[in-house]
């Protein structure tokens, strides 16, 4: 594994070789002797996660040293304790070391000074300044250590706003009085005092002023630190594998945002039910939590490389089974699901498995509790997530006299309702998404889609979704098509719950003329029927035989998405699959009125270049994307998102580069012939002078470059060298500059 670590760009080859020291600290409390402090579920589970990703991310570094303190270490993490490891960092470290420091725990207000106090294990309430470590402290300690770089983690309940807890009852009492004194400003001028003098140093916060540091059990951490660790281990990471503190802090901040508002979806819809079914006890939603960051200077500060993404753990089955004549979009469905669904697939029918098979594969799914797939890179859950089980069932359903219902799939296989029931509901330590694709004979068959929704709803600890439609016989591929539809315009980096889902895909039945019916249940864990993070839009089942359509073998297969990027590719507007024309006709990719000039090579040229990345979708998104987008920098973002992080910096780059250069490069040809220059403004000099600049000036080279050629497309070679020159302080390396680009 790559090695990860606390330092700029150049002090990583010292860390890497052992001439610089890697120090790192880890604090976390649980239980505090003072009985007025409330106890906490996973601040020591915080620091021995952290600490083991830390530790099998730094195998590189051969000169590190990590001390823990925590409820569960062999060190108490009590003030004494904490001030004398302090003290060893502050002593035996050099310049080119590199400290990481993180508390997770409370934080409080002494009332006459107004000091922050970070609480320790034998903090008490009537004397903070004497047994918690204040935050002036802290910094004038850092502060005296000549390492230079400095990354500081807080994770405590209010670290933007800390607050008095009162002493007028326990948390063992079930009462905590809090008052409400507001210590941002004290608190952040303390931090910015701190990063004035270094440009090294970073603090980074869980939360803002007013806000809770949230913590979930089926994260297994606090939120804040979750998404570090996950940060850390490679999902903040860069094209070239670098974690920059500043990335670092976007994507906690990002991730963070993104929970809370997709669980607080999934409970707006839930409370939503309720209210329909005359219920009045409604679940409270959770406010906002934004992670802070302080940092001042303009040095930059890496705080991790990986070479490799460190893949997260999702355990995620699905059974999908067509009852009816096998159609292209069920297939279409099941790669889809394979891919940015992230679904382990099982597919029926398809050669070499029987339709008598059917009740074992889904008992085999409804018993499966995803134990050896959900292992992570940590016991105590690095990279937990639920397990989550998709059934995918498309038939047709019977009713019989005596109120039992049947699913009739294909070979006269049929499942019984109760059946079904029965197996869904062994299935207590999953989650379950449950999709009904039914065609109807006659009306009555409304009624009983309610009476299934009723009958397979199972009270799962990680929550429950189920979905049913019914189409005319005329039309069987309508829900499928709209669920295809809905799924392939999401972004599979960003992912998609399925409380956002089901209403889309409410208001696009509605209007055609489909009742959606849905019950959704869960509060302690978002359900995603596209988990987010994913590369791969639809996945190939190379080899996939259908027996009942083996006469159609050939339309199917020139019907089937293209999984390897096709030049001739386009969309067609009334559906979302792709596929490729007749070879005897000339096909031209339709470009859609745009907000800005886009040239049609440039537009081609880009479609390409977003095809390595996704595969033949990228007609569809960019499509989308260029209606939406006012101008060029802006789709270039919009286009990154459905990217991999690793992969946005690099596409990003290669994007502007190609529009920018597209457009210069017109413009310049014979404008530069006139002026008899030997060199032109090429994406080969662009991607020059873009890696010289930055040598100087860092990251922000990228797009002063972009700028310049934007504001001035009609710039001379020499006269945009000279403006890149400009931004560079120091003469000598301006001059030097400008005599390696011209010379």
């Amino acid at each position: 594994m790559s090695p990860l670590g606390i330092g700029s760009s150049d002090s990583t080859y010292t860390l890497t070789t052992g001439e610089a020291k890697l120090w790192i600290l880890l604090v976390g409390v649980n239980e505090y002797q003072d009985e007025g402090l409330p106890s906490l579920r996973y601040p020591a589970l915080d620091c021995q996660g952290l600490g083991e990703a830390l530790s099998s991310a730094t195998q590189g570094f051969p000169n590190k040293e990590v001390i823990v303190h925590h409820d569960f270490a062999a060190q108490p993490p009590t003030l004494q304790r904490i001030r004398e490891s302090l003290q060893q960092i502050v002593s035996q470290s050099q310049s080119q070391d590199s400290i990481l420091l993180y508390f997770s725990g409370h934080g409080m207000l002494e009332p006459n000074t107004q000091q922050s106090v970070l609480c320790l294990a034998d903090t008490r309430q009537n004397d903070l300044l004497a047994t918690g470590l204040g935050m002036q402290e802290l910094v004038q300690m850092l502060g005296a250590s000549p390492a230079n770089q400095q990354l500081v983690c807080l994770d405590t309940c209010h670290s933007g706003d800390m607050r008095l807890l009162g002493n007028r009852g326990s948390a063992r009492d079930g009462y905590i009085s809090e008052s409400s004194l507001n210590s941002t400003t004290q608190m952040m001028d303390v931090l910015r005092q701190r990063a004035a003098q270094s440009k090294g140093f970073c603090a980074l916060l869980s939360c803002d002023q007013g806000q809770k540091s949230w913590e979930f059990p089926e994260l297994g951490h606090g939120l804040f630190t979750y998404y570090l660790m996950q940060g850390l281990l490679g999902e903040a990471a860069d094209s070239h594998g670098l974690i920059e503190a500043d990335r670092l802090y976007k994507y906690v901040y990002r991730q963070t945002l993104q929970y809370i508002n997709k669980l607080n979806q999934q409970l707006h819809f839930i409370n939503q039910q309720k209210l329909e079914r005359g219920d009045s006890k409604l679940h409270p939603e959770y406010p906002l939590q934004t992670p802070k960051r302080i940092v001042e200077g303009v040095g930059e500060l890496i705080v991790g490389f990986q070479a490799a993404k460190a893949e997260s753990q999702k355990a995620r089955r699905a059974v999908v089974i067509d009852g009816l004549s096998t159609k292209k979009t069920t297939t279409d469905l099941s790669r889809l699901f394979a891919g940015a669904g992230g679904f382990e697939i099982d597919y029926f029918p398809q050669k070499g498995k029987n339709w008598s098979e059917i009740r074992g594969t889904i008992q085999g799914l409804t018993r499966w509790r995803g134990e050896s797939e959900t292992k992570s890179l940590s016991q105590y859950g690095i990279a937990k997530n639920p397990p989550t089980s998709l059934f995918y069932l498309r038939g047709h359903i019977e009713e019989i006299e005596d109120g039992e219902a049947w699913l009739i799939l294909g070979d006269g296989v049929r499942l019984s309702r109760s059946w079904l029931r029965q197996e869904l509901r062994r299935a207590q330590k999953t989650q379950q998404i449950i999709i009904l694709d039914l065609t109807i004979s006659d009306s009555s068959v409304t009624t009983s889609l309610e009476n299934w929704i009723e009958d397979l709803q199972c009270d799962l600890e990680h929550g429950q979704c189920l979905i049913a439609a019914a189409t005319p016989a005329e039309e069987p591929e309508l829900f499928s098509q709209t669920l295809l539809e809905t799924l392939v315009t999401a972004n599979p980096q960003v992912g998609l719950p399925v409380a956002k889902w089901v209403t889309q895909l409410k208001t696009l039945l509605q209007a055609k003329g489909i009742n959606l019916h849905v019950w959704l249940s869960g509060t302690q864990a978002v359900i995603d029927i596209l988990p987010g993070n994913i590369a791969t839009i639809f996945q190939d089942f190379q080899g996939l035989e259908l027996p009942e359509v083996e006469k159609n073998k050939r339309e199917e297969k020139e019907n089937l998405l293209p999984i390897s990027p096709n030049p001739h590719a386009v969309v067609s507007p009334s559906s979302p699959v792709i596929s490729a024309p007749n070879t005897n006709e000339s096909s031209v990719t339709q470009q859609p009125q745009l907000n800005f000039s886009l040239s049609s090579e440039q537009y081609t040229n880009l479609e390409q270049l977003l095809k390595q990345s996704i595969g033949p979708i990228a007609s569809l998104i960019l499509q989308k994307a260029v209606i939406q987008a006012a101008n060029c920098q802006e789709l270039v973002k919009s286009l990154g998102t459905y990217l991999l992080p690793q992969q946005q910096k690099e596409f990003e780059k290669r994007a502007m580069a190609l529009l920018v250069t597209s457009t210069v490069s017109s413009q310049h040809k014979s404008a530069q012939s006139l002026r008899g220059e030997k060199k032109t403004i090429d994406a080969n000099l662009i991607s020059k002078c873009e890696r010289e600049l930055a040598y100087s000036i860092g990251p922000i080279a990228h797009f002063i470059i972009t700028q310049v050629l934007q504001s001035q497309p009609q710039i001379s070679l020499s006269e945009f060298v000279n403006k890149l020159a400009e931004k560079i302080s120091e003469p000598k390396q301006a001059s030097e500059f400008k005599r390696r680009m011209l010379g």
